[in-house]
């Protein structure tokens, strides 16, 4: 199996783990804003959407920029859709596809799957156990906030929904430095795609930002 298609089913693993709780999902649930609307199921033909990846924070000695991309080039009458990713620039470069999908943004599914994967390489724990506790916390109320973005010369309104996935799990003993992590998604129907930004903090003891990820919507043709 070549790796393109390897990290392709392990994204649809990684879906089947987030969105579990899809059917059950009740009114207000995280997953409900950020998952249940499927916003790329609007999308019927070809499309690239742009992203800005950007990390900061008191651990980097200067802020890293790069960019993303996720290529929708196949979308099928029944709305399933065939897309490519294409993330960071040299050589941290990864590219892979065909990913298959319908209404799910590959892209957040992979940068999950790969904040998972570094929060279990940094600590020698399992990153099933750092998935399955951000599974549980996207069937928990939605800590929404009201917000505005801007986007292509227009404010738009939009949700910005909270999640501290560790915060109250009595085995995140185990890692402490990643009890107040917290993960922010910002969504809005007036942008292509759905999904404006996610951006995951990392406070120190002191409250201080020690790290920041974000992916942020750019451009879409």
């Amino acid at each position: 199996m070549s790796m393109g298609r390897c990290f392709a089913s392990t994204l649809l693993l990684l879906a089947g783990l987030f969105l579990a709780g899809e059917a059950r999902a009740e009114t207000g649930t995280v997953q409900e804003v950020v998952f249940a609307p499927g916003f790329l199921a609007a999308v019927d033909r070809p499309t690239v959407l742009r992203y800005r990846y950007e990390l900061t924070g008191k651990a980097m000695d200067k802020p890293y920029a790069s960019a993303a991309k996720l290529e929708i080039r196949e979308v099928f009458p029944d709305g399933r859709k065939l897309a490519w990713l294409d993330m960071f620039d040299g050589p941290n470069r990864r590219r892979t596809g065909p990913v298959p999908m319908v209404d799910q943004n590959p892209l957040l599914l992979a940068f999950l799957q790969r904040d998972t994967v570094t929060m279990a390489n940094l600590t020698g724990g399992a990153a099933g156990y750092f998935q399955q506790q951000i599974r549980l916390a996207f069937d928990r109320p939605a800590e929404l906030e009201p917000t505005t973005v801007s986007w292509q010369g227009r404010t738009l309104e939009a949700r910005t929904v909270r999640l501290r996935p560790f915060s109250a799990d009595p085995s995140i003993a185990r890692f402490p430095q990643f009890r107040d992590k917290e993960y922010l998604f910002t969504v809005t129907p007036e942008v292509p795609g759905g999904l404006w930004q996610v951006r995951v903090r990392l406070p120190d003891t002191a409250g201080v930002t020690y790290l920041e990820e974000s992916l942020t919507l750019d451009a879409v043709e």
